[in-house]
């Protein structure tokens, strides 16, 4: 009876010196296998960091170098050379990372800026909105100057002199969709256009030029064929491409403006200032009389002069 308890018990202890021995294998195989994949992990990141050039180099020159003979110069140097290509590829690759990581981050700079100046642009369009709700002034005044028949009282003359100082320019959205670079009074040229082409009398003209300011027009591409503008300030206005046959400018200040391609023939501009102006391809020919015009520090590239007479004229 003892001996079958101990024959049990020398059996259970067997079986669980198998089972543990089992244990033990494997984790002694986990573990192998874990090793095995950290040295795979290793040589893989080691391989893709050195390349197979710099590898195949370096291993030829640590064999050498553990060996009984000396490491070859040829194996240093094959070693030395591979360091510094891969040196110049790592570089390389750091260089084209940068660029993806820039890239975005210009992408988001260039839409900044567009919204930008969609932003300006929509504030100056609502600026120059508020400003032109003195229409229903301008209204009131061609309404009294019509129904006078082109007679100008002193009321009205007093109300066209008060509101052209009230016109104040502001940057305008031109044909080709963007802001102007000056600013300009759209209000300003829409009244000076009526009164060009009301009937008013020429000495009246004088009276409210003489007091107005007609500064920063827009007549850019517009017809003023004939046009009376006498002793008027017009300076930093636009008339590129406008036509101005037979117009009078006599005594007009024309300071700073732009008559890019202006056609000014058979005109009169008699002590005229066209300082800083713009004349680049003017055709200013046959003029009536150009004495005493100032054109200091104009710019007349290919301005045509043919048959007017330069008489006393400045900064020609």
């Amino acid at each position: 009876m003892m001996e079958d308890n101990l024959q049990n018990e020398l059996e259970k202890l067997q079986q669980e010196n198998d089972a543990l021995r089992s244990k033990i294998d494997e984790a002694n195989s986990k573990a192998r296998r874990k090793q095995e994949r950290t040295k795979k992990t290793l040589s893989w990141t080691w391989k893709l960091f050195t390349g197979a050039s710099l590898n195949k180099n370096f291993n030829n020159w640590f064999v050498e170098f553990h060996s009984e003979k000396k490491v070859s110069p040829d194996t240093s140097a094959n070693l030395l050379t591979a360091l510094v290509q891969r040196f110049v590829r790592v570089r390389l690759l750091s260089v084209i990372l940068l660029l993806f990581s820039i890239f975005p981050s210009l992408v988001s700079l260039y839409i900044l800026v567009k919204q930008n100046d969609l932003i300006r642009t929509q504030n100056a369009l609502v600026e120059g909105t508020r400003k032109s709700s003195y229409s229903f002034q301008l209204e009131g005044i061609y309404d009294a100057i019509s129904r006078n028949k082109g007679i100008v009282t002193r009321n009205i003359k007093s109300r066209i002199i008060s509101l052209s100082h009230s016109l104040t320019p502001y940057k305008i959205l031109e044909e080709d969709g963007k802001l102007s670079e000056r600013t300009y009074s759209s209000e300003r040229t829409q009244l000076l256009l009526f009164l060009v082409n009301s009937g008013i009398s020429n000495s009246k003209l004088d009276e409210i030029y003489a007091a107005s300011d007609f500064s920063h027009c827009y007549f850019k591409n517009t017809n003023l064929t004939g046009a009376y503008l006498s002793g008027i300030n017009l300076s930093n206005s636009n008339f590129e491409n406008a036509e101005l046959q037979g117009a009078r400018l006599s005594g007009a200040n024309l300071t700073g403006s732009n008559m890019r391609n202006v056609q000014f023939s058979n005109g009169w501009a008699k002590n005229t200032i066209f300082i800083d102006t713009d004349l680049t391809n003017a055709k200013i020919t046959k003029a009536k009389d150009l004495t005493g015009a100032d054109f200091t520090d104009a710019r007349v590239k290919n301005t045509n002069f043919d048959l007017s007479e330069l008489k006393k004229v400045r900064g020609l």
